[in-house]
């Protein structure tokens, strides 16, 4: 069966060309640039940088939430080739789609070398690159961790380098939303690096004027900004980010509903404002105002409460979702049914146990690779040479946590074998 799968991600990979038709994309800003920019009430600063830039040249940008890659690119009067996550050439009817528009396909938290060899191939044909640092788009409306690749490939790239810092559009089109909030979108450009000041810099150089050109907090720009940002049900599915109550301190039991969100364990309830601050309801105390806040303390909890789990040996799961459902495939290749049932979080291993009573299906830490969360719901890793999604069957659980409490252990496994390593070598 996997040879039957890389024989038709071959073929698909042979079919593919990275090419963006310059009228198309002409006749996409003219139809969604107004449509966007009167949605969210988009205002750009420095555009006319863009305008008279000449190709080829990279742009980096924050990654706020889905739509802000066509945000931008309504703004700039020639097509941007975007390294986009491959998962979305897995349906022929995007990648066709995405084909028009001449996106490059990458595969998440991995690296790959065809990758780079298509964005090459892109600043051979004087085209603009479009490449988003943080692999993701946030959870919080903070910029995320830049991966350090980037720089390495900025500075083998040797063309001009811009930035693109988009602020508010997290509060317009959260990432656990279902609807959209009109406020405001503010997209600023800014030349990061010249041909002349990447071939003189230090890759740790590159990496710290990325990491700078696009560093955001949301909620510390809406604290300056306080611009409301009005929709319906501005809580709702508030829980697939969120999902430690910060006063009983139990996990998976937090419930939205219209612009609250409610503990079922304890009862404890914040309302969720339209300038989005949390405020307190039924005399319970305001732990935290912001989701970023409350993110920052639930991954730390997360993480201290996996180690105490680690460290007691328990035979028992730390949690387990009732009902999932998991494809398996690779990279781009369409995703084929593999099984349905409960998974188990352990300190060392994921537990898959199919509903047909089938063997149990371990997934050692170890052996994982490349974990994130696609869009908002789906659970994907590497492990064993394929690549397994999977989707929680209601719609309002928590895949976060997975990806959180697998990357801390992990990072948790690798440190005490780094230790374990020197007190060897001493």
């Amino acid at each position: 069966m996997n040879q039957n799968r890389a024989r038709r991600r071959d073929r698909r990979r042979a079919r593919r060309h990275i090419h963006a038709p310059r009228h198309f994309n002409t006749f996409l800003r003219s139809a969604l640039g107004p449509t966007l920019g009167w949605l969210f009430r988009i205002e750009t600063r420095n555009r006319q940088l863009v305008r008279d830039l000449k190709p080829p040249w990279v742009l980096i940008a924050n990654h706020a939430c889905v739509l802000d890659p066509f945000m931008i690119n309504c703004q700039i009067p020639a097509p941007v080739h975007y390294v986009v996550s491959d998962s979305n050439f897995r349906s022929r009817l995007v990648e066709f789609g995405l084909g028009l528009v001449g996106s490059i396909p990458k595969t998440k938290a991995m690296s790959d070398l065809e990758t780079v060899k298509n964005i090459v191939k892109v600043k051979a044909s004087r085209g603009i690159i479009g490449v988003y640092p943080e692999g993701q788009s946030t959870w919080d409306g903070h910029t995320l961790p830049i991966y350090p690749a980037t720089a390495k490939l900025l500075k083998a790239l040797k063309i001009p380098v811009v930035a693109a810092k988009v602020q508010g559009a997290f509060l317009s089109l959260p990432r656990w939303a279902r609807s959209y909030r009109r406020g405001r979108i503010v997209i600023s450009f800014d030349l990061v690096y010249t041909t002349e000041q990447l071939k003189a810099a230090a890759v740790d150089e590159i990496y710290d004027g990325i990491r700078r050109a696009l560093e955001h907090d949301e909620f510390e720009f809406q604290r300056q900004s306080m611009v409301p940002y009005r929709g319906s049900a501005r809580a709702e599915y508030l829980e697939i980010v969120l999902c430690v109550c910060p006063h009983c301190h139990s996990i998976g039991r937090l419930l939205s509903a219209a612009d609250m969100l409610t503990c079922e364990q304890c009862g404890y309830r914040v309302r969720f404002s339209a300038r989005g601050f949390f405020e307190s309801d039924g005399g319970f105390p305001l732990y935290h105002d912001t989701i970023r806040s409350w993110n920052l303390w639930q991954s730390g909890h997360l993480g201290r409460t996996a180690e105490r789990h680690a460290a007691s040996q328990s035979c028992d799961p730390l949690f387990e979702e009732p009902r999932v459902i998991v494809k398996i495939g690779y990279k781009s290749s369409p995703l084929e049914p593999f099984a349905r049932g409960r998974l188990q979080m352990h300190a060392d291993r994921i537990i898959l146990l199919p509903e047909d009573g089938a063997a149990p299906v371990v997934f050692l830490l170890s052996d994982i690779e490349g974990i994130n969360v696609q869009n908002s719901e789906h659970l994907e890793f590497y492990a064993r040479g394929s690549l397994y999604r999977v989707t929680i069957a209601d719609r309002r659980g928590n895949s976060y946590k997975w990806h959180l409490t697998v990357r801390h252990l992990q990072s948790l496994s690798a440190g005490a074998r780094a230790a374990s390593g020197d007190s060897s070598g001493a």
